[in-house]
């Protein structure tokens, strides 16, 4: 329970909130935008091929993570909507249980980690527009050239879309995001195929289900495999512009979430019957999937085909957490601690304009630095900047997570009829979570320069955290 004197400052904060009309936003998403919104937020077909690295024993590693995060996952995220959809998601929550402090905490990590997610991901769209176009990675100008460029682009794209408002983005992700769901059917429906006229290229033998050698590298893929189940909170960051957002989060929470586990397990399943995970190249496997098992059947096309939807569909991707990450600092100024200038709204669009921009701005700055700083003999490559973004966003995304359990625990502590059995989720859910913080300082298979690699990962986050509570010391 809340100390008076912790009651009695959220409160006041709650109490000087500027009235609803100052930020009065626009109310433009269904349950159906709510199940796509989430689908396209949670479903990456790179985790298949990320966890497909370490062959049949990414099978359990799926199953465990359905288990003992995503289920508590949903369950956190279901309760909390239902009781609380603020806007904000997380920031609010965390904010609620233990203090204005805590959220800030939450709010700035879960802000901070997208600025590194959002070209880690564009980075794999690269990788398969290049694919697409016929080029291999050293292609289109050399190794940096293109993905640099086409990071940069999409970012401000998705800026321009997001400052044009949901109620216009919200189609270019709804249908973009026919680039993961075509790809994921042709991988599986040819998967199938291969197994039936050729046999899968992986053992699925109850015995190769456990992992028997390079047990480290197969355990450190724990804390990717947990974070593709993440984000069904995307939603609940924009609750002040869902319809009916006690009833349409949850419903729409519990439908993806069912769905993306189903396409996940599929999807690795598929990748390993197509391909061995010996000649696996994780940024382009499903292409390489789809199209080594058309070729053999004359339709060579299938696969250039398959990366440019999966261009296309991770472009989509980014596009809702693009609009969902600037609504935390929106929030966070709306409650006055972050600058005042981050809670206004453009005066056409009525959207967070002033966050958006900042958002391109800081995004566009840490991948640049990602890609080009080094530490110790040789530069960076491209896969190796994509592994530092990854587990960076894992690391920083996982902090919030923890505050979420925690109020889960907290806030149904109160004569709550389901009280123990939250409790229990709340604390199996923080429990993967933290296994997942320790896991991600083992280096990724491949990695060249270890010490760039630890270097990189160790003194961005310090940087992160830091300069967070620095600035709110001085807000």
């Amino acid at each position: 329970m809340l100390r008076s004197s912790e009651a009695l400052e959220i409160q006041s904060t709650y109490d000087r909130r500027p009235p609803a009309g100052r930020n009065d936003l626009v109310r433009s998403l269904g349950l159906t935008d709510v199940v796509l919104m989430t689908l396209v937020g949670v479903v990456s077909l790179r985790w298949t091929t990320r966890a497909a690295r370490v062959g049949a024993p990414s099978v359990a590693l799926w199953v465990l993570a359905w288990l003992t995060f995503f289920l508590p996952l949903a369950t956190a995220v279901r309760e909390l909507s239902r009781r609380y959809p603020d806007q904000g998601g997380i920031y609010a929550w965390a904010r609620r249980a233990f203090g204005p402090v805590h959220g800030f905490v939450c709010g700035w990590c879960l802000w901070v980690n997208n600025l590194f997610w959002f070209p880690s991901l564009l980075l794999f769209a690269a990788s398969n527009a290049m694919l697409a176009m016929g080029h291999g990675p050293d292609g289109v100008f050399g190794p940096r050239s293109f993905p640099t460029m086409f990071v940069l682009a999409a970012l401000w794209s998705l800026v321009g879309l997001n400052v044009w408002g949901l109620s216009k983005s919200k189609w270019f992700h709804n249908v973009a995001g026919l680039g993961t769901w075509l790809p994921a059917a042709m991988l599986i429906g040819f998967a199938a195929f291969a197994w039936i006229r050729f046999g899968s290229a992986t053992s699925f033998a109850p015995g190769e289900l456990i992992p028997r050698h390079g047990i480290l590298t197969t355990i450190s893929l724990w804390s990717a495999v947990c974070f593709a189940f993440s984000g069904l909170e995307v939603t609940s960051l924009v609750g002040g512009e869902v319809r009916s957002p006690r009833r349409n989060i949850p419903t729409g929470v519990m439908i993806a979430g069912l769905l993306a586990a189903a396409i996940y397990v599929a999807g690795s399943v598929s990748v390993l019957v197509s391909v061995p995970a010996s000649i696996l190249d994780e940024q382009i496997g499903i292409a390489d999937a789809v199209g080594l098992v058309s070729g053999r059947i004359g339709l060579e096309s299938l696969g250039p085909l398959t990366a440019a939807l999966l261009a296309l569909g991770s472009t989509a991707m980014a596009n809702p957490w693009f609009a969902g990450a600037a609504r935390v600092p929106f929030a966070a100024g709306v409650d006055r601690v972050f600058p005042a200038a981050f809670a206004r709204l453009h005066p056409r669009y009525r959207t967070p304009h002033v966050v958006l921009v900042t958002q391109g701005i800081a995004s566009s700055g840490v991948f640049l630095v990602s890609l080009f700083f080094t530490v110790g003999s040789g530069g960076t490559t491209v896969q190796e900047a994509y592994d530092i973004m990854v587990n960076l966003t894992i690391l920083v995304y996982f902090i919030p997570y923890l505050y979420l359990f925690a109020s889960l625990a907290r806030l149904s502590s109160e004569g709550h009829p389901r009280r123990v059995r939250l409790r229990i989720s709340a604390g199996l859910g923080a429990g993967a979570t933290a296994v997942s913080l320790c896991l991600l300082f083992v280096p990724p298979p491949g990695t060249d320069n270890v010490l760039n690699y630890e270097v990189n990962l160790l003194v961005q986050a310090a940087l992160i955290l830091s300069s967070g509570l620095l600035f709110y010391r001085n807000r």
